[in-house]
This record gives C-alpha cells, sequence and structure tokens, in this order.
C-alpha cells in the first residue's frame, strides 16, 4: 500500500482524538454490549461518563502523567477509567485480575499507581497492597454501586466529586511522541515483566490505520473474546469503538454464549487467538447457530498452522482468516493481512502495515537479507514503543544501534513482501497466547527450599501452543514429586504459567562452558524420550 494515501498521523493528545470521534458517533447507539447479559452503553453515554469521571479525577487532585491502575475482568466500566484518564493525560497501567501476590508485589513495584480501579471480587487484593504499599492513595470499585470498607464504588466517587455541569475542556498540548498514555506489562524477549512505555502518537498510529478500509473493513460489529488487560483486546476493542460499530465482548468465554452472540447481533468482524479458531474447528454444535454475518476474521497473539487456516475458512466459510502479528512492544499489530484484493497466502501473516519498517537480520553478521531468506524479524517506526519504564537497560538491548526494533520471532519475507514467521529466538513460550517468560517461572522455582537448579521450556500442544514444562534438580535427600512443585507454581504465579507440561527430575541441569543451559539439548531428552514427564494435570485440565 502506498503510505503517502493515509492521512497525516493527528499531532494532538490520544485523549482529544478519542473525544472528537465520540462526538461524532449517533448517540443511542450501543457503544459496547455485554455478550452474557445483554447490557449496553450507548456512545453518548459512555461520553458523558468518560467526562464526569475525568471532572471528578482532576477536582480530586489528580492530573496528567498520574499513574492509574485497572485491573477487572471484561466489563461494559472498564473503558470508562481509560478513557477518562487518556483525557486528563494520566498514564493508564492495566492489570490482570489473575495476578498472585508475587506478580502484584512485582508490577505494581514498578508502576506505582497512585489510583487502582478494580472489580469487587478481587478488592480484598489491592486493599492489602494499599496496606503495604505507601503510594496507593484510592481505590475505587467498578461493576457495582455499593461502596465498600477503605473503597468507594465508581458512582460515588464521580457524585461526590463534580459539580453537576455538561461543560468540558482537556486536552493541553502535549509532546506526543514522548507522552505516555499506556504502561503495558510484557516480558520483552526474556526475563520478569517490563512495563511498556506506549504513547500518545503510538495510538494516533494505530487509529489512522484501523479507519483506513483498505486496512480494516469498516462500519463493522464486532466481537472481542481476549481480555481487555491484554493489549490485543484493550486496542482492539477500543479503536473499534472508535472507528466502527458496535463491540460485543465476554467476560468469560463460553462457548454457546459466543456462538449466540455472533447470531443475535449479527457480528461482522471476529478477533481471535488460535485455541479459539481451534475450538470453532472442533465445536460440535457450531452448525446451530446462524454465523453467515461473519465476513472477517482476525487472528493474532500466536501463529496459527496454515493446515489449521485451510480447515477452519472452509468450515466458517470465509473468504479469508487475516492473521495477525504484533507484540505488546509494537502497541498493536505491524504485520497484517490488508484488504489489498491480493491473493490469499495460508500461512503469511500479511504485510508490514504503513507508517511501519520491516527487515529480517542475519544474527551473526547483522546484515539484512533478501526475500526468501530466513533471520530475525526487525522492525522499526511510529507504532514502536518508546522503550521500557524506569529500565533504560532493557530499552538498550531491545534495538539496534539504528533503531530496528529485535522482535526475536525468525522468519521471511517473499517477494511480495509476504511474512512468514517459522521460529522464536526469544525464550518466551506462547500459552494460548499470553507472554510467559521461563526465566520468571525459574526464578519462582528456586525460591522452594528443596530445589538447586532448575529450568523450564514450552513443550508444543495443538490447543493451547506450548505448555510450560520444568527440568528440576531436588536437594539432596528432599522428598519432592511432581505434585509439590505443581502445586507450588500454582500457589505463586497466576493460571498460563503453571507447569500444564509437567516436571522432569534430572541429577543435574547441563551447561555450557559459561553457565548457560542449552534448552535444545533439553528438548532432544524429551525427543527422544531419554527423560519421563510427571504431570499432575489430566488431559482434559491442561487447557483450562
Amino acid at each position: 500500500m502506498d503510505q503517502n494515501l493515509l492521512e497525516p498521523i493527528p499531532d494532538i493528545s490520544f485523549g482529544e482524538v478519542i473525544y472528537q470521534q465520540l462526538l461524532k458517533k449517533l448517540k443511542h447507539q450501543p457503544a459496547l454490549i455485554d455478550g452474557h447479559s445483554g447490557e449496553k452503553i450507548t456512545y453518548s453515554e459512555l461520553l458523558k461518563k468518560s467526562c464526569w469521571l475525568s471532572e471528578a479525577l482532576i477536582n480530586s487532585g489528580y492530573g496528567s502523567n498520574v499513574v492509574i491502575a485497572i485491573s477487572s475482568k471484561n466489563s461494559l466500566e472498564y473503558f470508562q477509567p481509560v478513557i477518562a484518564s487518556l483525557f486528563i493525560g494520566a498514564i493508564i497501567v492495566p492489570l490482570n485480575p489473575d495476578y498472585t501476590n508475587t506478580e502484584l508485589n512485582h508490577v505494581l513495584e514498578i508502576f506505582k499507581p497512585k489510583i487502582i480501579f478494580c472489580s469487587p471480587d478481587i478488592l480484598h487484593k489491592f486493599m492489602k497492597k494499599k496496606e503495604e504499599m505507601n503510594f496507593i492513595e484510592k481505590i475505587i470499585l467498578i461493576d457495582t454501586d455499593e461502596s465498600a470498607i477503605g473503597a468507594e464504588s465508581l458512582k460515588n466517587f464521580i457524585g461526590g466529586h463534580i459539580n453537576g455541569s455538561e461543560k468540558f475542556s482537556v486536552f493541553h498540548t502535549v509532546d506526543t511522541k514522548n507522552q505516555i498514555a499506556f504502561l503495558l506489562c510484557s516480558s520483552g524477549t526474556t526475563g520478569l515483566p517490563k512495563g511498556v512505555m506506549v504513547t500518545h502518537h503510538n495510538l494516533n498510529t494505530v487509529f489512522i490505520q484501523f479507519r483506513d478500509s483498505r486496512i480494516y473493513e469498516q462500519d463493522v460489529t464486532s466481537i472481542c473474546v481476549p481480555p481487555f488487560y491484554h493489549a490485543y483486546g484493550l486496542f482492539s476493542t477500543l479503536m473499534g469503538i472508535l472507528t466502527s460499530g458496535p463491540t460485543v465482548f465476554l467476560r468469560r468465554f463460553e462457548g454457546k454464549v459466543f456462538l449466540k452472540s455472533i447470531e443475535d447481533y449479527k457480528v461482522n468482524r471476529m478477533y481471535l487467538v488460535p485455541p479459539l479458531l481451534l475450538y470453532l474447528d472442533d465445536c460440535p454444535f457450531l452448525k446451530d447457530y446462524d454465523l453467515s454475518s461473519i465476513s472477517e476474521a482476525i487472528c493474532a497473539a500466536a501463529p496459527l498452522k496454515e493446515s489449521t487456516e485451510r480447515t477452519i475458512k472452509e468450515r466458517l466459510n470465509l473468504k479469508v482468516i487475516k492473521q495477525a502479528y504484533g507484540l505488546t512492544e509494537s502497541t498493536y499489530v505491524a504485520i497484517f493481512n490488508q484488504n489489498d484484493g491480493k491473493e490469499w497466502k495460508p500461512g503469511s501473516c500479511g504485510k508490514i502495515l504503513p507508517y511501519m519498517q520491516l527487515a529480517v537480520m542475519d544474527r551473526d553478521t547483522g546484515e539484512f537479507l533478501e526475500p526468501n531468506k530466513t533471520g530475525e524479524i526487525c522492525i522499526k517506526g511510529d507504532m514502536i514503543m518508546k522503550g521500557y519504564y524506569d529500565n533504560p537497560k532493557a530499552t538498550q538491548n531491545a534495538f539496534t544501534d539504528n533503531g530496528w526494533f529485535l522482535t526475536g520471532d525468525e522468519g521471511y519475507y517473499d517477494e511480495e513482501g509476504y511474512v512468514y514467521i517459522t521460529d522464536r529466538i526469544k525464550e518466551l513460550l506462547k500459552y494460548k497466547g499470553y507472554q510467559v517468560a521461563p526465566a520468571e517461572l525459574e526464578g519462582v522455582l528456586l525460591t522452594h527450599e528443596d530445589i538447586v537448579d532448575c529450568a523450564v521450556i514450552g513443550v508444543p500442544d495443538d490447543k493451547a501452543g506450548e505448555l510450560p514444562l520444568a527440568f528440576v534438580v531436588k536437594k539432596k535427600g528432599a522428598l519432592l514429586h511432581a505434585s509439590d512443585v505443581q502445586n507450588f507454581v500454582q500457589a505463586e504465579l497466576s493460571s498460563p504459567k503453571w507447569l500444564r507440561g509437567g516436571v522432569v527430575f534430572l541429577d543435574e541441569i547441563p551447561k555450557s562452558a559459561i553457565g548457560k543451559t542449552p534448552k535444545k539439548q533439553l528438548r532432544c531428552l524429551l525427543e527422544n524420550n531419554v527423560v519421563s514427564i510427571e504431570n499432575i494435570y489430566k488431559r482434559r485440565e491442561l487447557l483450562k
């Protein structure tokens, strides 16, 4: 696509972009629909409530650059704190509501939010954190009208801090390329979660792409299954609200609710991850629902096998399944199968999007490669993050000297510019689209009093992508079983990081001359059946 044909990227705050877009929308058209309850919030309600909340925040002494966290399952009220924060120039931190105490401690110490919006079911987690961490000043409950000891409801907070005026003004001029809008959790290429700094300029770029019909279908009703705390679910929904029609969301995935929502609301676009497409392929009651309204299926967050893509395309009678590739560090998808009339290419995640550049680098020589040569995928452009929050070393390591972001993924592009991802260089594994850093799991395992060494790898799984598996060396004389190890991790870390692949006990973990663990050697032990896997998870429990 000729990038000159797109509009210029707005040089105003993303909050102002949102405000202008919501003013243009049909007031009584639903912006969000809860697929479980059928409840809706219209565009006019979303704008009005977000304006009220931003006024309440300002009147409470919170303004530009204050860090505000939100932790909740998908809900009708989720985007009110998000939009209100963008209106006043605050920085939003979406947090996984399933984070354990260990994970919360880590991310809260990085971001130090002053306000936390959360749902009632996890209030106890943040009340405990507020007692332990003096930077947390206020907790506000969403999805309830009832306040609690130490926290007030969103409704009460707004009611107690606004003057009832319908007038609204925001948007001081900002340096869009440096002003942070979101801090998102990502493990980068390795290690514990880091804070990805997404700027107003990054988001304005995605906005311009979303409203170009040569990239995304326009005026559609969408359904979004990924969680809002994940960049994919967050920005798919937010950009859909701004540039298209209603978005149906699910609080949790339930097959029949998902299919009935498509039928009832005549959904045109689906935002999915590979395990959900596999679910549709195996679903025995798919034929009981009218899915003929679907024109576009976007699949991201993990690779989709070409064979799977073909069978699901045929079963759903789709013209194409649009694979997409992106990272938290690229704000949203950077490589996408666009509406350019070209022939569908199974297995490809598409072409690099406008305002972005792509190169494939030989990791040994640092040279850029020609078409059909495999190397590390490198990207640069207006969607790439500002860097990792308060972590200049990690930021430096993520880029080449001339500004290319190192994705840690291996692949190539063909003569027409279509990109194919072939392998992962970085140590991250993907469970159902969620990033899992082996280094984080290994760090937790080493806190167990009976474990002296360990290594974690991902084992392939058709349904989930990869399952975490741990190689463990016991302390001499310790009576340690696989169940002990798996239950320990389950208590310390959230569900995607559980050792569903199992546990292998070794006398020692192999090391290289410089002390690193050659994980390919560990994979060979599994592939050649040299070791046995112990696992408490039964097959039916693996993918919960």
